[in-house]
Order: C-alpha cells, then sequence, then structure tokens
C-alpha cells in the first residue's frame, strides 16, 4: 500500500475509533506533586516551617517529572514497529506527536501534554489501526519529562487572580544543561542534555533563547584558553546564548540583572519564541528569577512558594520556603514601595530599567484572560 493510501485508511480507521471512544480524564501531576498541591496552602506572613518534606517520598519513578498517560493494547505478533499519533484537539493536518517505537510492547507512555486540553491519539501498525482515544488532561503544574534534564517544568498554569493563570509554553525553567568537566577535562563544557531532548525543547516546545544564570567557575571555563568560552547553546543555531549571572535568593539584591533578564525574555516572547531559564539546578538563582516574574503577573504568595519549593522533587535536594534565600530574600522584595507583593515587585524592575510600557508588555503575553 502506498503512503497516501495507508494514510487514508489509518483516518478513516481513526474516525470511526474515535466515533465510539469516551473522552479519558488524566491528571498530569504525579501523586507526590498532586498530593502537595491538594493539601498545602501557607500563609503570607509566616515562613517558620515547610510542608514539603512530607510528599518527598522515595518512589519508583522521578518525582520532578509529569505522570504519562498509557495506552494498552494486545502485543503485536510480530517485532513490527509501532507509530503513535497525537493531534490537539481533532484528527486533522500535522500530529503534535508523531513517532515509532519497537513492536515489543503492549503499552506506550504519551509525555508532555498540557495541562486544560482535549488530545486525540492513534496507535497503528502499518494501515491497522489497533487503538484510537480522546484524552482530557488536568493539572495545576507542567513539568517536563526530558531524562537528561533535571528539575524542568513550565511556569505555565499558575494561578492568577480575576483570570485563567500564566499561560503555557512560554518560559520553562530547569537544570543546566552543559556542566564542567573534571580532571583531564576540567577546562572544557561538557553537553548534559541528550539529542532527544533538544529535540524536545527546540522543536516541541519552541525554545529559542538559554537564559543561564551560573559564574565563570560553574560554566567549565579557563580565561588563559584563547576562545575558550561558552557562546553557544545546545539547542541549536537558531537559539540564542545569554549568560547573566545573578546571585541566589538571599543575595539577590548584590546585583541589578533582574530587569536585564526580563528584557531579555519579552524580546523572545515579542517573536513567539518559548525561553529557557536556569542556573546549575533551577533553584536558588532560578527560584528568585522566576518567583520575581511570578509575582510581577500576579500569582499569590503561597503559590510562589509552592513552586519554589517543587525543585525539592529533583536531584538537587531541598529547597524550603523556611530556608535561607526565601526568608532573607522575600523581605528584601518586600521592603520596595508598594500596597501589594506585586506592586513592591513592580517597583524592583522599575528601579532596574525596566519599563512601565515593558511590564505592561510583559503582562499581556504572558497571562490567559
Amino acid at each position: 500500500m502506498n503512503k497516501n493510501l495507508m494514510t487514508m485508511a489509518i483516518a478513516v480507521a481513526l474516525s470511526l475509533g474515535m466515533a465510539q471512544a469516551r473522552t479519558v480524564k488524566h491528571n498530569l501531576e504525579n501523586p507526590q506533586v498532586k498530593g502537595f498541591y491538594d493539601q498545602v496552602t501557607y500563609p503570607d506572613d509566616d515562613y517558620s516551617y515547610s510542608e514539603i518534606k512530607k510528599y518527598n517520598q522515595k518512589m519508583p519513578y522521578r518525582l520532578d517529572q509529569p505522570w504519562p498517560y498509557t495506552i494498552y493494547f494486545d502485543e503485536p505478533k510480530a517485532a513490527e514497529k509501532i507509530r503513535i499519533q497525537v493531534w490537539e484537539g481533532k484528527q486533522a493536518g500535522k500530529p503534535l506527536q508523531d513517532y515509532e517505537i519497537d513492536g515489543h510492547t503492549s503499552a506506550v507512555q504519551i509525555w508532555n501534554l498540557t495541562p486544560g486540553r482535549t488530545y486525540t491519539y492513534l496507535v497503528s501498525i502499518g494501515s491497522k489501526a489497533i487503538k484510537t482515544g480522546k484524552l482530557q488532561t488536568e493539572g495545576r503544574r507542567r513539568m517536563i519529562y526530558a531524562p537528561s534534564v533535571h528539575n524542568f517544568r513550565d511556569l505555565g498554569g499558575l494561578p492568577i487572580p480575576g483570570a485563567k493563570g500564566i499561560k503555557y509554553g512560554k518560559i520553562y525553567r530547569g537544570g543546566q544543561l552543559t556542566y564542567k568537566g573534571e580532571k583531564d577535562k576540567a577546562d572544557q563544557v561538557i553537553t548534559q542534555v541528550s539529542k532527544e531532548d533538544v529535540k524536545l525543547m527546540h522543536d516541541d516546545l519552541g525554545i529559542r533563547g538559554e537564559i543561564d544564570f551560573r559564574f565563570d567557575p560553574e560554566l567549565g571555563l579557563n580565561d588563559t584558553i584563547p576562545g575558550n568560552d561558552i557562546n553557544f547553546t545546545p539547542l541549536g543555531s537558531d537559539a540564542t546564548y545569554y549568560n547573566i549571572q545573578v546571585h541566589t535568593g538571599g543575595q539577590f539584591d548584590m546585583d541589578r540583572l533582574h530587569g536585564k533578564v526580563l528584557k531579555t525574555v519579552l524580546y523572545h516572547l515579542r517573536r513567539g519564541e518559548a525561553v529557557y531559564v536556569h542556573c546549575v539546578a533551577g533553584a536558588d538563582r532560578t527560584g528568585m528569577m522566576c518567583l520575581l516574574m511570578e509575582g510581577l503577573l500576579g500569582v499569590p504568595e503561597s503559590e510562589l512558594l509552592k513552586d519554589y519549593e517543587l525543585t525539592t522533587f529533583s536531584i538537587y535536594g531541598h529547597r524550603h520556603r523556611d530556608g535561607y534565600d526565601m526568608t532573607h530574600g522575600i523581605p528584601k522584595v518586600k521592603a520596595f514601595q508598594g500596597n501589594t507583593l506585586q506592586q513592591k515587585i513592580e517597583n524592583l524592575f522599575l528601579s532596574e530599567g525596566v519599563t512601565p510600557q515593558e511590564i505592561a508588555e510583559f503582562k499581556e503575553i504572558m497571562i490567559e484572560k
């Protein structure tokens, strides 16, 4: 069967199958994240305790990743390739995901969907459709499955009073994509992110800006070697790398670079491009920068701190709201003028050269009305 006839046959099978299929609801939060968000609300005036440890239990899966949707079917008799296609909404046009796996399996997992969306999927072998379905996703946090990158999540979904929340697919945060070599490779920059995850970040997530908060000693640089510098991103030649060296949350006032970060983020957002912000762990420096951007958009204080604490579920260890970075950093933020935390953060950015027009534009792009 030629390719066109095969595509038509699959489409017919899909439409017939979907007519009978019911929509299945699926929460994208793994059980620990879901429990944390279901049961924890923090006060704005008491930073003396944290609840995150209760939910950081050892499990046979990574707690910094989402909960995949698993499709079960009869295992093929032959070792044929199984094709998985996923569309957002109805089956039409180019699939959101389209890939093949080896045939020795009776289940496949769909990753990196977005909460609050409806998807259709098709599992096929050649021209034969073996499973079709509809899926409606739920969840408050969108963590990203990228095995070579840790602590990777979307800022989208965080709530904003009077609006639906922060838009998905605009700003991502996480751990480093490269690391400093050791011993005989101490002056080298080693790429950590895999080719598969580069494809995910570049092609699927549309990331075109990598904003790195690390300092020179963390980057694998040696200034005595000509040209030994990081001026590229592993995300591709059409993506741009920025090294803006900001301090950790408790010392964030040692520099005046948060406005520069926001302007850089806004540059890509204007172009319809996503950005990835990180330090080593995507925890402290990244945590404070994301807290400032989220607070600028109007996310409530309790939600800001819960997002900060989610790093605890990664390999980088505990990040608690009662730790140094928050107990020392938040009072410095609150020292700015303003009646609300959002107003204080606005004044912080204004003091660093961000204009009122840029703040308004950032909100317009990032807030789901």
